[in-house]
């Protein structure tokens, strides 16, 4: 019955088109402006999909908004209130949210890179919603039933490179697979928070139990970084091998290596068959390369760059790519020498459909193996308090 309840505050909640929502923040500028203008309470609306980029939202009421997908990167959201929003997916690049209300709200999905959250407010909250018959959600952290523990802020699989936490509480907050480079958490507060997964390199006052940081990626060890003229010559050893038909040269297998230490060393290559299975290579670019039919089964390609990159027949099975780029890319089919076509293969990928919306594609995504998951869960129900 809950997600009946759910589903019945969805219908009800107002939404707004692009032209509506123009006019209420053009009025909230003329309002910080003090050239009359009427403060933006877009409380309980639903705005999915719709841009509010570079804008001077300060002090606006988002509260219980639907925000899934938006367009809010390099925007002023100082002390904006966005208690219990729904910013799944939504691109908060670049953007300023110092001292906002962020209490139970959904950040899944959602790109933070070079935010800035100083002394924002992350703590736990829910927000009660009941219709007649009594059916009662919960809305913030996660959706559960109103006897349960609703959880933090879900910065699952978030890309939060540089983000300053300065202060911030963010006890039970959930940052597993989130991209973390060199983000700041001094004076945060992270009782229960977990980083399982995270990339944490170059992190700053991060204290928190071993237990909370299970499998994330560090930095580069010494040992890794010793390996860096051993690889490089493999690479360069490889594209003569391709270069050459295989006359001269040798295919590089660099299954299971740490490749970060490389850096830019995959730029406009030719790799045509590389095997990197298994491999990390976190943030690193691979523009304009020609990698045809090549292996990354396996590998970490968080925040990688492939864009202008040649990937016809290309495997990424079982691959984490959240936040890599696909720009430009040529994602058809390669033809073989036998006259049969291979396609990209994406099964078990982790990634989401918007990195692809540039890249050319000559099948549908599905049919790449690639299963990608719904934007927006069950809904949520009319306003009855919120503590």
């Amino acid at each position: 019955m809950v997600d009946d309840a759910h589903k019945h505050y969805e219908a009800k909640r107002k939404p707004l088109d692009q032209r509506q929502l123009a006019a209420a923040l053009m009025s909230h500028t003329r309002y910080l402006a003090s050239q009359g203008g009427v403060r933006a309470q877009l409380a309980h609306h639903n705005l999915d999909g719709l841009n509010l980029a570079n804008r001077n939202l300060t002090e606006a009421d988002f509260t219980g908004c639907s925000l899934i997908g938006a367009n809010l990167s390099g925007s002023n959201l100082d002390r904006a209130s966005l208690y219990c929003a729904d910013l799944r997916d939504a691109n908060l690049q670049s953007s300023r949210l110092t001292r906002a209300d962020l209490r139970g709200a959904s950040f899944a999905g959602a790109r933070l890179a070079y935010a800035q959250l100083d002394n924002a407010d992350m703590r736990t909250a829910t927000m009660m919603y009941m219709q007649w018959g009594g059916d009662v959600a919960v809305v913030g952290g996660e959706r559960s039933k109103a006897s349960g523990n609703p959880k933090g802020v879900d910065f699952s699989n978030c890309s939060l490179k540089n983000v300053s936490f300065g202060s911030a509480k963010l006890d039970d907050a959930n940052f597993s697979g989130a991209l973390l480079q060199g983000a700041n958490f001094k004076g945060a507060r992270l009782g229960k928070a977990t980083f399982k997964g995270a990339v944490l390199t170059g992190v700053k006052d991060l204290t928190v139990p071993p237990g909370a940081i299970a499998g994330a990626v560090r930095d580069v060890t010494p040992e890794a970084a010793a390996k860096f003229d051993q690889l490089k010559a493999q690479l360069e050893s490889h594209q003569t091998w391709v270069m050459s038909a295989g006359a001269n040269g040798v295919r590089a297998v660099l299954d299971g290596e740490d490749l970060r230490p490389l850096r830019q060393l995959f730029v406009s290559r030719t790799l045509t068959g590389l095997s990197a299975r298994n491999a990390v290579a976190i943030g690193l670019d691979f523009s304009g390369s020609q990698l045809q039919a090549a292996k990354f089964d396996g590998a970490d390609l968080r925040d990688a760059n492939f864009s202008n990159a040649d990937l016809r027949g290309a495997s990424f099975r079982g691959a984490n790519l959240a936040h890599a780029c696909f720009d430009g890319a040529n994602l058809n089919r390669l033809k073989l020498n036998n006259g049969s076509e291979m396609k990209p293969d994406f099964s078990g990928a982790q990634a989401a459909e918007v990195q692809f919306h540039r890249a050319t594609l000559g099948d549908q995504l599905a049919e790449l193996g690639l299963s990608l998951p719904s934007l927006r869960d069950a809904g949520i129900v009319e306003p009855f308090f919120a503590p």
